[in-house]
This record gives C-alpha cells, structure tokens and sequence, in this order.
C-alpha cells in the first residue's frame, strides 16, 4: 500500500520488508544498474519512482506507458543478477490488490485463515509472473494481472472452504441446488445463488438465463446433455452461456460494482 493505512497482517509485514530491502544505497545503486539499460526506466531515479507512477496509472485508466514498464520488467526476469529486483518491484506493485482481494475473501470465507489466503495469491501472482501466459499478452497488463490472482484466488477459497466444511462434518456430499434450496449445501454454493439472486433483482439477468447458468455452470450438466433437454445445439448452449457471463461483467464494470469480482467465480 505504502502511501495507505498498514495493518500488522502478513501482506503489510511483507510490504514492509520490501520496502527496506529497496531503500538502502546498495539497492539504489542496483537499481541504477538494472535501469541504465533500458529506455523506459532510466527516467527514474529509484524503485519507489516507479511503483509510484504504476499505483498512479492503475487508478486511472490503464495507459500505454504502463503496459511498457511491465514488459520491460517482465522480460528482465531471465537476467539473474537483476531477478530480485524486479520481483520486488512487481510485488510492491501488486501489494495493494493482493491486500484488498485478501480482505475481500477473508470476509466472505470465515473457515479460511487471513494468512493462509495472502500466502495464495502471493504465489498465484509470482507464478503468473513467470508464464508464458503473461508473455503473450500485450496490452492491459496491471489489469490482466490483477484479474488474473482474484479469480485463482476466489476459486482456490471455494475449494478450500468445502473441503473445510465437509471435513468438519457440517454438510454432506454437494447436491445439485434448486434455485430456493439453501440448507444443509456448501458456502460456496449459497454465495453463488444469492449472487444470482441479486442479478435477476436488478434486471441483469433472465429466469431462462439463471437456469441455464445453474445448470451448466453450478450442477454441472455437460452442453450435449442440455441440447438433447431443450433442442439447441451444444456449441449454441456455450456460446449463450458466454455471453451471459461476459454481459453481467460488462454491466458490472460499468457500475463499478463489487459483484464483478463474483462473477470470477464461474470459470470461463
């Protein structure tokens, strides 16, 4: 966060050791270093200037210039000597989505430990650093980026939150859910109804629609299945059930709503 509040969870303990690994002259010096190369950073002086100017970008809409920084960076990462260093910047970068979606989670899964979900998305984010994934994208970096360690780490806490509730004995094997039927099922299963519940409130979304997004992302029956149900074709029934979820992005985004990040919990 740097310029925000700090709590003592292990995200901001993180920050903090980041921070004061960069600041000495040694790393100033390594900086410089690492910088001289290349066009792009050699306008800044330290570290901070560039994780400053990225925090700036990402709160308003992504630009050029800050794809760049993170290409430059990025492809830095086979250069040994300078491995650290760019790891500790994007990491310094990323810290306050890490920070939010941890807060976000921990609110929503209260079986999963704080610490346990930091340590996930730190390791999501580190290991998307490092793909091939990453390598081919080209525009919109931060923001791919972001999305990219929200919706492992959304998924990753429902896995972990049925797993908890079954090994405590508090449910029994998942069954398919009828759209009123809440008791005796997983979390992660009521979140993803009321979510439903709130689109089709607001208009966003149809009965015929919730059905179909029930059944074929929720209970699990396969396209070919559905086409023999209801007569449209398999490849017809993914195609809709695509540009549902990209529509209920779309309007989510658009009204800067928290519920987009919901939405990652259905796997495209």
């Amino acid at each position: 966060m740097i310029s925000e509040t700090h709590c003592d969870c292990l995200i901001c303990r993180l920050e903090a050791n980041l921070v004061l690994e960069l600041s000495d002259d040694v790393a100033n010096q390594e900086f410089r270093s690492f910088a001289q190369s290349s066009p792009i950073l050699a306008r800044f002086s330290s570290p901070f200037d560039v994780i400053e100017k990225l925090h700036r970008s990402e709160d308003k809409m992504p630009d050029h210039w800050s794809d760049e920084v993170i290409i430059d960076l990025v492809r830095r990462r086979d250069e040994n000597r300078f491995r650290p260093m760019w790891r500790r910047i994007l990491l310094l970068v990323f810290i306050p989505t890490i920070h939010r979606t941890t807060s976000r989670i921990s609110a929503t899964f209260s079986s999963l430990g704080r610490d346990d979900i930091a340590q996930h998305l730190l390791a999501t984010l580190l290991a998307f650093l490092d793909s091939q994934e990453l390598d081919t994208r080209h525009s919109h970096l931060a923001f791919i980026t972001a999305r990219k360690i929200r919706r492992s780490a959304f998924r990753w806490a429902i896995r972990e939150s049925h797993r908890s509730l079954q090994g405590d004995g508090s449910v029994g094997p998942v069954r398919p859910l009828e759209p009123h039927h809440t008791s005796d099922d997983s979390f992660a299963h009521i979140l993803l109804h009321r979510f439903l519940d709130n689109c089709q409130q607001r208009g966003w979304l149809s009965t015929a629609e919730r059905e179909l997004l029930t059944q074929f992302k929720l209970q699990g029956i396969s396209a070919a299945e559905l086409s023999r149900r209801n007569g449209h074709s398999a490849t017809g029934i993914r195609h809709r059930v695509q540009r549902v979820l990209d529509r209920l992005r779309r309007i989510a985004r658009q009204s800067n709503n928290s519920d987009d990040d919901q939405l990652n919990l259905f796997e495209r």
